[in-house]
Protein backbone atom coordinates (compact mmCIF):
# COMPACT_ATOMS: atom_id res chain seq x y z
CA UNK A 1 0.00 0.00 0.00
CA UNK A 2 1.21 3.73 -0.49
CA UNK A 3 2.14 5.66 2.04
CA UNK A 4 1.51 9.45 1.95
CA UNK A 5 3.51 12.54 3.71
CA UNK A 6 2.76 14.46 6.99
CA UNK A 7 4.21 16.42 9.71
CA UNK A 8 5.95 15.00 12.60
CA UNK A 9 3.41 16.12 15.27
CA UNK A 10 2.66 14.37 18.12
CA UNK A 11 -1.15 14.10 16.31
CA UNK A 12 -1.92 12.22 14.05
CA UNK A 13 -4.51 14.05 12.43
CA UNK A 14 -2.23 17.52 11.99
CA UNK A 15 -1.27 18.36 8.78
CA UNK A 16 1.92 19.94 7.94
CA UNK A 17 1.59 23.87 6.59
CA UNK A 18 3.40 22.93 3.36
CA UNK A 19 1.48 20.23 1.69
CA UNK A 20 4.29 19.22 -0.87
CA UNK A 21 6.78 18.57 2.33
CA UNK A 22 7.41 15.06 2.05
CA UNK A 23 10.90 14.42 3.04
CA UNK A 24 11.25 11.69 5.40
CA UNK A 25 7.93 11.47 7.59
CA UNK A 26 5.00 8.98 6.18
CA UNK A 27 1.30 9.06 6.66
CA UNK A 28 1.34 5.62 7.72
CA UNK A 29 -2.28 4.03 8.94
CA UNK A 30 -2.05 1.02 11.01
CA UNK A 31 -1.30 -2.36 8.84
CA UNK A 32 -4.89 -3.60 9.92
CA UNK A 33 -6.66 -0.68 8.49
CA UNK A 34 -4.31 -0.53 5.89
CA UNK A 35 -5.45 -4.16 4.39
CA UNK A 36 -8.81 -3.33 5.30
CA UNK A 37 -8.75 -0.13 2.91
CA UNK A 38 -7.44 -2.66 0.42
CA UNK A 39 -10.20 -5.25 0.99
CA UNK A 40 -13.37 -3.19 0.40
CA UNK A 41 -15.22 -3.25 -2.47
CA UNK A 42 -15.19 0.01 -3.12
CA UNK A 43 -12.95 2.97 -3.47
CA UNK A 44 -10.95 4.91 -1.04
CA UNK A 45 -9.28 8.17 -1.25
CA UNK A 46 -8.41 10.89 1.68
CA UNK A 47 -7.72 13.96 1.27
CA UNK A 48 -5.98 17.21 2.70
CA UNK A 49 -7.50 20.44 3.51
CA UNK A 50 -5.69 21.67 0.09
CA UNK A 51 -7.52 19.18 -1.86
CA UNK A 52 -4.25 17.08 -2.14
CA UNK A 53 -4.06 12.77 -2.09
CA UNK A 54 -2.77 11.86 1.02
CA UNK A 55 -4.00 8.10 0.35
CA UNK A 56 -5.77 6.28 -1.91
CA UNK A 57 -6.18 2.13 -2.46
CA UNK A 58 -5.62 0.65 -5.20
CA UNK A 59 -9.78 0.76 -6.09
CA UNK A 60 -9.79 4.48 -6.43
CA UNK A 61 -6.28 4.35 -8.68
CA UNK A 62 -8.42 2.07 -10.95
CA UNK A 63 -11.04 3.96 -11.31
CA UNK A 64 -8.72 7.00 -11.40
CA UNK A 65 -7.01 5.23 -14.79
CA UNK A 66 -3.88 6.06 -12.47
CA UNK A 67 -0.75 3.88 -10.43
CA UNK A 68 -1.26 4.35 -6.70
CA UNK A 69 2.13 6.10 -7.33
CA UNK A 70 0.94 8.50 -9.64
CA UNK A 71 -2.40 9.67 -7.38
CA UNK A 72 0.22 10.17 -3.94
CA UNK A 73 0.48 13.87 -3.06
CA UNK A 74 -1.32 15.28 -6.79
CA UNK A 75 -4.17 17.07 -6.59
CA UNK A 76 -7.34 15.19 -6.96
CA UNK A 77 -9.01 17.96 -9.46
CA UNK A 78 -5.98 16.29 -11.88
CA UNK A 79 -7.58 12.40 -12.81
CA UNK A 80 -11.42 14.13 -11.30
CA UNK A 81 -11.77 17.61 -12.77
CA UNK A 82 -15.51 17.12 -12.75
CA UNK A 83 -15.09 16.84 -8.40
CA UNK A 84 -14.49 20.36 -7.75
CA UNK A 85 -17.84 21.91 -7.31
CA UNK A 86 -18.52 18.48 -5.21
CA UNK A 87 -15.15 19.68 -2.90
CA UNK A 88 -16.15 22.70 -2.26
CA UNK A 89 -19.55 22.33 -1.19
CA UNK A 90 -18.22 19.34 1.22
CA UNK A 91 -15.24 21.59 2.72
CA UNK A 92 -17.80 24.30 3.31
CA UNK A 93 -20.01 21.94 4.86
CA UNK A 94 -17.74 20.65 7.01
CA UNK A 95 -16.41 23.80 8.19
CA UNK A 96 -19.75 24.13 9.40
CA UNK A 97 -20.33 21.03 10.77
CA UNK A 98 -23.20 20.43 8.54
CA UNK A 99 -23.83 16.56 6.96
CA UNK A 100 -22.00 15.96 4.18
CA UNK A 101 -24.59 14.32 1.47
CA UNK A 102 -24.11 11.30 -0.47
CA UNK A 103 -23.61 12.24 -4.43
CA UNK A 104 -24.05 10.76 -7.60
CA UNK A 105 -21.66 11.45 -10.57
CA UNK A 106 -21.07 9.98 -14.12
CA UNK A 107 -17.27 8.71 -14.63
CA UNK A 108 -16.34 7.21 -17.87
CA UNK A 109 -19.31 5.74 -18.95
CA UNK A 110 -20.10 4.74 -15.23
CA UNK A 111 -22.10 5.71 -12.35
CA UNK A 112 -20.62 6.17 -8.65
CA UNK A 113 -22.19 6.87 -5.41
CA UNK A 114 -19.64 9.05 -3.87
CA UNK A 115 -19.92 8.99 0.45
CA UNK A 116 -17.59 11.69 2.21
CA UNK A 117 -16.36 11.48 5.49
CA UNK A 118 -14.46 14.54 7.67
CA UNK A 119 -11.60 14.32 10.24
CA UNK A 120 -10.64 18.03 12.30
CA UNK A 121 -7.23 18.90 13.59
CA UNK A 122 -6.69 20.13 17.41
CA UNK A 123 -7.71 23.44 16.46
CA UNK A 124 -11.32 22.16 15.07
CA UNK A 125 -10.52 23.12 11.59
CA UNK A 126 -10.61 20.32 8.53
CA UNK A 127 -8.02 18.63 8.54
CA UNK A 128 -9.21 15.24 6.03
CA UNK A 129 -11.58 14.43 3.93
CA UNK A 130 -11.91 10.66 2.96
CA UNK A 131 -14.51 10.06 -0.14
CA UNK A 132 -15.54 6.31 -0.88
CA UNK A 133 -16.87 5.56 -4.39
CA UNK A 134 -18.91 3.07 -4.78
CA UNK A 135 -19.80 1.92 -8.49
CA UNK A 136 -23.80 1.59 -9.04
CA UNK A 137 -24.07 2.03 -12.54
CA UNK A 138 -25.90 -1.73 -12.48
CA UNK A 139 -28.32 -0.24 -9.60
CA UNK A 140 -29.18 2.99 -11.91
CA UNK A 141 -29.61 1.08 -14.96
CA UNK A 142 -32.33 -0.67 -13.01
CA UNK A 143 -33.83 1.95 -11.57
CA UNK A 144 -33.61 4.05 -14.94
CA UNK A 145 -35.73 0.84 -16.37
CA UNK A 146 -37.68 1.29 -13.39
CA UNK A 147 -38.66 4.24 -13.68
CA UNK A 148 -39.11 4.25 -17.60
CA UNK A 149 -41.25 1.45 -17.17
CA UNK A 150 -43.87 3.66 -14.30
CA UNK A 151 -44.19 6.28 -16.78
CA UNK A 152 -45.18 3.71 -19.66
CA UNK A 153 -47.49 2.34 -17.31
CA UNK A 154 -48.87 5.72 -15.85
CA UNK A 155 -49.24 6.87 -19.61
CA UNK A 156 -51.06 3.67 -20.51
CA UNK A 157 -53.58 3.97 -18.16
CA UNK A 158 -54.39 7.90 -19.61
CA UNK A 159 -53.66 6.99 -22.97
CA UNK A 160 -56.22 5.94 -25.51
CA UNK A 161 -53.92 3.10 -27.45
CA UNK A 162 -55.80 3.28 -30.87
CA UNK A 163 -55.80 7.53 -31.59
CA UNK A 164 -52.50 7.92 -28.79
CA UNK A 165 -54.78 10.46 -27.95
CA UNK A 166 -55.51 10.84 -23.89
CA UNK A 167 -58.51 8.37 -22.58
CA UNK A 168 -61.85 9.06 -20.62
CA UNK A 169 -59.46 9.07 -17.64
CA UNK A 170 -56.95 11.30 -18.65
CA UNK A 171 -59.61 13.70 -20.22
CA UNK A 172 -61.63 13.55 -16.54
CA UNK A 173 -58.53 14.65 -15.29
CA UNK A 174 -57.47 16.98 -17.48
CA UNK A 175 -60.72 18.87 -17.34
CA UNK A 176 -60.34 18.89 -13.62
CA UNK A 177 -57.25 20.37 -13.45
CA UNK A 178 -58.47 23.04 -15.96
CA UNK A 179 -61.47 23.74 -13.96
CA UNK A 180 -59.63 24.68 -11.02
CA UNK A 181 -57.19 26.33 -13.10
CA UNK A 182 -59.83 28.45 -14.85
CA UNK A 183 -61.76 29.35 -11.53
CA UNK A 184 -58.45 30.33 -9.35
CA UNK A 185 -57.01 32.44 -12.17
CA UNK A 186 -60.62 33.93 -13.33
CA UNK A 187 -60.08 32.67 -16.94
CA UNK A 188 -62.16 30.78 -19.23
CA UNK A 189 -61.97 27.42 -20.23
CA UNK A 190 -63.53 25.99 -23.57
CA UNK A 191 -65.13 22.41 -23.74
CA UNK A 192 -65.33 21.11 -27.18
CA UNK A 193 -67.26 17.54 -28.13
CA UNK A 194 -66.88 16.45 -31.28
CA UNK A 195 -68.76 13.33 -32.64
CA UNK A 196 -68.27 11.48 -36.43
CA UNK A 197 -70.97 11.80 -38.30
CA UNK A 198 -72.82 8.40 -39.90
CA UNK A 199 -69.84 6.58 -38.22
CA UNK A 200 -72.20 3.27 -37.89
CA UNK A 201 -72.81 3.45 -41.30
CA UNK A 202 -69.37 3.87 -42.24
CA UNK A 203 -68.46 0.88 -40.01
CA UNK A 204 -70.84 -1.32 -41.75
CA UNK A 205 -69.78 -0.12 -45.02
CA UNK A 206 -65.94 -0.33 -44.92
CA UNK A 207 -65.29 -2.89 -41.82
CA UNK A 208 -64.05 -2.13 -38.48
CA UNK A 209 -60.34 -1.66 -39.31
CA UNK A 210 -61.21 1.05 -41.98
CA UNK A 211 -62.76 2.21 -38.99
CA UNK A 212 -59.94 2.18 -36.65
CA UNK A 213 -57.48 3.82 -39.49
CA UNK A 214 -60.79 6.42 -40.08
CA UNK A 215 -60.51 7.63 -36.29
CA UNK A 216 -56.74 7.89 -36.17
CA UNK A 217 -56.53 10.46 -39.11
CA UNK A 218 -59.39 12.18 -37.83
CA UNK A 219 -57.37 11.85 -34.08
CA UNK A 220 -54.28 13.32 -35.87
CA UNK A 221 -56.32 16.34 -37.81
CA UNK A 222 -58.09 17.15 -34.47
CA UNK A 223 -54.65 16.92 -31.88
CA UNK A 224 -53.33 19.46 -34.28
CA UNK A 225 -55.70 22.23 -32.58
CA UNK A 226 -54.52 21.57 -29.37
CA UNK A 227 -51.25 21.61 -28.75
CA UNK A 228 -50.43 24.62 -26.21
CA UNK A 229 -49.63 24.21 -22.87
CA UNK A 230 -52.66 22.89 -21.09
CA UNK A 231 -54.55 21.87 -24.14
CA UNK A 232 -55.92 18.53 -23.49
CA UNK A 233 -57.39 16.01 -26.77
CA UNK A 234 -58.65 12.51 -26.00
CA UNK A 235 -61.14 9.76 -27.36
CA UNK A 236 -64.35 9.84 -25.08
CA UNK A 237 -65.63 6.80 -26.48
CA UNK A 238 -66.05 5.29 -30.18
CA UNK A 239 -66.33 7.85 -32.35
CA UNK A 240 -66.58 10.88 -29.56
CA UNK A 241 -63.43 13.24 -29.07
CA UNK A 242 -63.15 15.68 -26.47
CA UNK A 243 -60.74 19.13 -26.40
CA UNK A 244 -60.22 21.34 -23.42
CA UNK A 245 -59.10 24.27 -24.11
CA UNK A 246 -57.93 26.43 -21.09
CA UNK A 247 -57.52 30.71 -21.39
CA UNK A 248 -60.18 30.12 -24.31
CA UNK A 249 -63.35 32.13 -24.59
CA UNK A 250 -66.72 31.28 -27.33
CA UNK A 251 -64.76 33.35 -30.06
CA UNK A 252 -61.73 30.96 -29.68
CA UNK A 253 -63.45 28.01 -28.95
CA UNK A 254 -65.26 28.70 -31.99
CA UNK A 255 -62.80 29.08 -34.35
CA UNK A 256 -60.88 25.87 -33.12
CA UNK A 257 -63.98 23.95 -33.80
CA UNK A 258 -64.58 25.28 -37.38
CA UNK A 259 -61.14 24.65 -38.05
CA UNK A 260 -61.14 21.19 -36.88
CA UNK A 261 -64.66 20.52 -38.99
CA UNK A 262 -62.87 21.92 -42.24
CA UNK A 263 -59.95 19.47 -41.05
CA UNK A 264 -61.88 16.60 -41.18
CA UNK A 265 -63.68 17.26 -44.06
CA UNK A 266 -60.65 18.25 -46.45
CA UNK A 267 -59.29 15.11 -45.42
CA UNK A 268 -61.86 13.78 -47.95
CA UNK A 269 -62.38 10.38 -46.40
CA UNK A 270 -65.25 8.63 -48.91
CA UNK A 271 -68.50 7.79 -47.13
CA UNK A 272 -71.16 6.31 -49.31
CA UNK A 273 -73.70 5.83 -46.87
CA UNK A 274 -73.00 9.96 -45.51
CA UNK A 275 -75.37 12.78 -47.93
CA UNK A 276 -71.85 14.84 -47.95
CA UNK A 277 -70.36 11.73 -49.60
CA UNK A 278 -67.31 11.86 -47.22
CA UNK A 279 -66.11 11.51 -43.56
CA UNK A 280 -67.17 14.60 -41.47
CA UNK A 281 -67.77 15.62 -37.78
CA UNK A 282 -70.30 17.75 -35.82
CA UNK A 283 -69.13 19.51 -32.86
CA UNK A 284 -70.57 20.98 -29.47
CA UNK A 285 -69.28 23.92 -27.91
CA UNK A 286 -69.74 25.58 -24.07
CA UNK A 287 -67.37 27.68 -22.00
CA UNK A 288 -67.01 27.70 -18.56
CA UNK A 289 -66.46 31.51 -17.18
CA UNK A 290 -64.17 30.62 -13.77
CA UNK A 291 -66.87 31.50 -11.80
CA UNK A 292 -68.12 27.88 -10.56
CA UNK A 293 -66.53 26.07 -8.32
CA UNK A 294 -69.58 24.00 -7.31
CA UNK A 295 -68.54 19.82 -7.25
CA UNK A 296 -70.95 18.54 -10.33
CA UNK A 297 -69.58 21.45 -12.81
CA UNK A 298 -67.81 19.32 -15.29
CA UNK A 299 -70.68 17.35 -15.21
CA UNK A 300 -72.48 19.83 -16.43
CA UNK A 301 -70.28 21.33 -18.16
CA UNK A 302 -69.82 17.69 -20.60
CA UNK A 303 -73.67 17.90 -20.73
CA UNK A 304 -73.95 21.71 -21.68
CA UNK A 305 -71.18 20.59 -24.99
CA UNK A 306 -73.71 17.21 -24.90
CA UNK A 307 -76.73 19.55 -26.14
CA UNK A 308 -74.95 21.33 -28.45
CA UNK A 309 -73.34 18.69 -30.26
CA UNK A 310 -77.35 17.38 -30.23
CA UNK A 311 -78.27 20.70 -31.63
CA UNK A 312 -75.47 20.59 -34.63
CA UNK A 313 -76.83 17.23 -35.60
CA UNK A 314 -80.71 18.23 -35.35
CA UNK A 315 -79.16 20.82 -37.61
CA UNK A 316 -78.02 18.76 -40.58
CA UNK A 317 -74.91 17.80 -39.09
CA UNK A 318 -71.11 18.65 -40.04
CA UNK A 319 -71.78 22.19 -38.11
CA UNK A 320 -71.11 23.35 -34.98
CA UNK A 321 -73.07 24.88 -32.25
CA UNK A 322 -73.00 26.69 -29.35
CA UNK A 323 -74.27 26.00 -25.60
CA UNK A 324 -74.16 27.89 -21.89
CA UNK A 325 -73.05 26.01 -19.20
CA UNK A 326 -76.47 25.44 -16.83
CA UNK A 327 -76.72 27.58 -13.42
CA UNK A 328 -76.76 25.41 -10.47
CA UNK A 329 -79.72 27.07 -8.76
CA UNK A 330 -82.22 24.69 -10.09
CA UNK A 331 -82.13 25.36 -14.06
CA UNK A 332 -82.10 22.81 -16.44
CA UNK A 333 -80.64 22.59 -19.90
CA UNK A 334 -79.14 25.05 -21.89
CA UNK A 335 -79.57 28.38 -22.97
CA UNK A 336 -80.51 28.84 -26.99
CA UNK A 337 -77.47 28.60 -28.57
CA UNK A 338 -78.68 30.70 -31.66
CA UNK A 339 -78.46 33.98 -29.66
CA UNK A 340 -74.63 33.96 -29.37
CA UNK A 341 -73.43 31.91 -32.58
CA UNK A 342 -74.16 34.33 -35.10
CA UNK A 343 -72.31 37.08 -33.93
CA UNK A 344 -69.37 34.60 -33.62
CA UNK A 345 -69.70 32.88 -36.42
CA UNK A 346 -69.23 35.94 -38.62
CA UNK A 347 -65.51 36.42 -36.61
CA UNK A 348 -64.95 32.49 -37.27
CA UNK A 349 -62.29 32.75 -39.96
CA UNK A 350 -59.58 35.08 -38.06
CA UNK A 351 -56.78 33.47 -37.00
CA UNK A 352 -56.69 31.18 -33.54
CA UNK A 353 -53.36 31.78 -31.69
Amino acid sequence: MERAVCADDDTDNVLPENRHDRSSHAYAPAPVVGRYFESVPFALAVLDRARHVVFVNRQMAAVAGRSVEELDGCSVLAPFPQLGPILERCYGSAARGDPLPDTRISWQGATYLLTFSVTYDAEGLVAELLIGAMNITREARIEASLRQSRRQLLSSLRTDPLTGLLNRNGLANALSKELRRSHRDGTSMALLLVDVDYFKDYNDCFGHLAGDRCLVAIAGEIGRWGRRAGDAVGRFGGEEFIMVLPDTDALGALRVAENCRLAVERLSLDHPASPFGRITVSIGVTVSTGEQVEADHAARCLGAADQALYEAKDAGRNTMRFSHVAAHDGEHGTRPSERPLPLIMSRLHAPYE
